[in-house]
């Protein structure tokens, strides 16, 4: 019995603007393989009249009105969408990046649920002063009981299994760990990595042709662009010709600096071409973050062949297990000086960084999400052997994967 199943995510997940493209790419390999049937359309209107409401209660109660999109009242919008949704598309099974999807009311319509994701929301809480605490409270509780039911949780990365096991109380083995693949239109990459072949490096670096070393990012502190822009400049006065090739948010202050070269916000959707061209012609991507849950940027140079270099934050360090000997990982607390000397030991040594390159060609195909589809699928094989029913916790092997 074929089981339809879909893709869930805070908005409408086929749409590879909702959440980093991550349920937008995941559907379109999962859909090839016929493992998955396609995405739900969560995005919640006409819901301004509710929020005037629930913020002018907060305000009465003394509380902050900050928080709405995970309150009881929004909650309940998006719990009946979803089951509509689900209805709509006739799926037997949902598999949320969405923390808060109703997972005991899906089950109550004998439709399953399964979680696939970054963070849990007591991590995703944590730096948010502003939030309405009663109401993160509450939220918690609620994703809590939808761990509960749910058919099995599945993370990201290996730190959020500790999160699941002993702040949410799951048992062990209903835990799973998967890494993701590169949000990248698998067509246009095979076509480019077909054309060009493996990057390699030159015997040395020169004001013509520098080291080129790749950052993507958006939220540029926590992403760390300040100590990679200043352990460039001190690549440079070493005497080691390098350059950042910033894709995505570029802050005034680094737009005149020398050794920062601005490629701008590439949507990927509709540039794939050219964000290929960019990212590929870099000698080393760098993820030098301060927090990552995850880190999609990593695996996206890993998927073209590129190495890494990543501090070891939160998801990073998965990537760079994955990646064996085409990664670097530093410390998460790593310094300009730190990050530079560990560039320059890679820039003046030719026949590692060369080999570093070889190991990211060799593995790049692992980074895709095709393979992360597979291993879902291998998840999966218990309760397809099962009568498509879900195995029992002391029948579920505990696996850690990719």
């Amino acid at each position: 019995m074929t089981i339809r199943r879909g893709v869930a995510t805070f908005g409408d997940s086929e749409d590879v603007a909702s959440w980093s493209g991550i349920a937008h790419y995941l559907i379109r390999a999962g859909s090839q393989c016929g493992f998955l049937a396609g995405g739900l359309d969560l995005r919640v209107v006409n819901y301004a009249r509710s929020r005037t409401i629930w913020q002018a209660e907060c305000v009465f109660r003394g509380e902050k009105p900050r928080g709405f999109q995970y309150s009881g009242p929004f909650l309940d919008l998006f719990s009946k969408l979803a089951l509509e949704e689900c209805q709509r598309r006739e799926l037997q099974e949902a598999i949320s990046h969405y923390q808060l999807l109703p997972a005991r009311r899906l089950l109550e319509h004998s439709i399953r649920t399964s979680f696939y994701i970054d963070t849990t929301l007591v991590h995703l809480f944590e730096p948010y002063a502003w939030l309405n605490r009663r109401i993160a409270k509450e939220a918690i509780e609620k994703e809590r009981e939808g761990y509960r039911v749910a058919s099995r949780v599945i993370s990201m990365a290996s730190w959020v299994r500790d999160s699941l096991e002993h702040y949410y109380g799951l048992p062990p083995e209903r835990i799973f760990t998967v890494l993701p693949g590169a949000n990248l239109p698998e067509k246009e990459v095979k076509a480019k990595l077909e054309e060009t072949g493996p990057s390699i490096a030159p015997d040395r670096f020169t004001r013509d042709r520098p080291m080129r070393i790749g950052y993507t990012g958006k939220d540029w502190k926590r992403k760390g662009l300040p100590r990679l822009v200043d352990a460039v400049e001190i690549l440079n006065r070493m005497g080691i010709p390098s350059e950042v090739v910033v894709i995505g948010n570029l802050p005034e202050q680094y737009r005149t600096r020398p050794c920062v070269r601005a490629a701008g916000f590439i949507d990927k959707s509709r540039e794939a071409t050219r964000f290929i061209d960019i990212a590929g012609g870099c000698d080393v991507g760098c993820a030098p973050s301060h927090e990552e849950p995850m880190g999609i940027a990593p695996l996206e140079y890993l998927r073209l062949g590129i190495p890494v270099l990543c501090t070891a934050a939160g998801g990073l360090k998965d990537v760079c297990a994955a990646a064996g000997a085409a990664s670097v990982l530093l410390s998460k607390d790593a310094t300009a000086e730190e990050i530079a000397a560990e560039f320059e030991s890679v820039s003046r040594d030719g026949d590692r960084l060369r080999s570093m390159q070889a190991a990211a060609w060799k593995r790049k195909d692992h980074f895709s999400w095709e393979r992360t589809v597979r291993e879902l699928q291998r998840i999966w094989e218990p309760a397809s052997r099962q009568s498509s029913e879900p195995p029992a916790p002391s029948t579920m092997q505990t696996q850690s994967v990719g």
